[in-house]
């Protein structure tokens, strides 16, 4: 089943388990299938948040489980496009990676 089509509770049912191969790949050292749970977990939580995301282009966000930030050029569906700032690239995150910070700090 597609998240798109999961309900609110069968998106959390599946972080859960997605949570848990993670954290047992973590476990392992077995970074790529941790970043591939990772990545689908973030997908789920993306589609979870909506319809109350509050992602605004032009703002930067810093993004989670890196040391990097990424200003949001566009938004489409639960992916944000924006420029990364350690490459300069444009890059595509779903938007629960994104983490409001405040440059004062």
């Amino acid at each position: 089943m597609l998240y798109s089509d999961m309900s609110k509770e069968q998106l959390q049912k599946e972080m859960k388990e997605l949570q848990q191969k993670g954290q047992r790949a973590f476990d392992e050292e077995n970074w790529s299938e941790y970043e591939v749970h990772m990545t689908k977990w973030y997908l789920a939580k993306s589609y979870e948040m909506l319809p109350d995301a509050k992602i605004e282009v032009g703002r930067t966000y810093r993004l989670a489980e890196v040391y990097d930030r990424l200003t949001v050029t566009a938004l489409e569906g639960v992916m944000a496009w924006g420029i990364q700032q350690s490459s300069g690239e444009t890059i595509a995150v779903p938007i629960a990676r994104l983490e409001a910070y405040d440059d004062d700090l």
